[in-house]
């Protein structure tokens, strides 16, 4: 082969390569355009129209999960079967994270009560009584009497939130004992549970929409024992993730990350079968 020739092929190569990675970084920016817009919008722009619907899932039509999967690969998948990409814009990250130091704040407080090391006082021991009652063993119902306590112990407000209309996410302290939204039970949740010492690898905050009703809802997530659970304020007990395909994802977060998610009505089905099949 001539040297003008070897130049040839491998600037060819080279031409192959950069158009092939352009296509991924292009379609990965479409897909994540998508989902991020989902949660950029608000309550009442999250409700596609079928025709909208419809597209979205032929372009999505390439994504299937295998018939059969394995425990561990089970666990991989997104949150209620989704596809889940690490970040995107999203007003309720940006809320939880406005409110994660005031959040943080309380926990150490709740711990330094629950440890003899201040006078519990006023809705600090209100919240520690919560988490003495439910035990310190890690299991089922420990999280269902977590779930319930606090279900049981705060009121739902609506009027805290109306359709297109920014909400105030609150704290623990500010929460429990009156009356809040979704979000306020979840993060409730969230933070109780790191003071039970449940990791926070394990947690997210979810905000879904729920098919059901048609309305955008809170929950709080958590991997137990190889399983995906959620606490749920509209549930007494811990509820299986499988058990909840009704509620669509649409951004998940934990301290500093956040996830977007899709998911057709196709891959929910599939998700549901291959965990009902074993």
């Amino acid at each position: 082969m001539t040297l003008p020739e070897y130049r040839g092929k491998h600037r060819m190569r080279r031409g192959l390569v950069r158009r092939s990675f352009v296509g991924m970084v292009v379609k990965t920016a479409f897909l994540t355009g998508i989902v991020a817009s989902m949660s950029r919008a608000g309550a009442q722009s999250l409700l596609l129209s079928h025709q909208d619907k419809s597209g979205l899932q032929r372009f999505f039509a390439f994504i299937r999960l295998p018939k059969t999967l394995d425990k561990t690969k089970r666990e991989s998948c997104g949150l209620f079967g989704s596809v889940e990409i690490n970040g995107g814009q999203s007003l309720a990250f940006k809320k939880w994270q406005a409110i994660l130091p005031e959040c943080d704040r309380q926990l150490v407080s709740l711990k330094e009560c629950m440890s003899d090391q201040m006078r519990c006082a006023g809705s600090v021991e209100y919240w520690a009584r919560i988490i003495r009652g439910v035990g310190q063993a890690k299991s089922l119902r420990q999280l269902s009497l977590l779930n319930s306590y606090i279900n049981e112990n705060a009121g739902f407000d609506p009027q805290s939130v109306r359709a297109g209309h920014a909400d105030v996410w609150r704290a623990p302290l500010q929460f429990l004992g009156f009356r809040g939204d979704c979000e306020d039970y979840a993060i409730a949740k969230y933070f109780s549970l790191l003071a039970l010492g449940y990791s926070e690898e394990d947690l997210r905050l979810v905000v879904v929409k729920d098919s059901r009703r048609n309305v955008i809802h809170a929950v709080t997530s958590l991997l137990f024992q190889g399983e995906r659970y959620v606490m749920d304020s509209l549930r007494p007990v811990v509820t299986k993730e499988t058990d909840l395909l009704h509620y669509q994802p649409l951004v998940s977060m934990r301290r500093d990350m956040h996830f977007t998610h899709f998911r057709t009505d196709e891959m929910r089905q599939q998700f549901w079968a291959q965990h009902r099949d074993g």
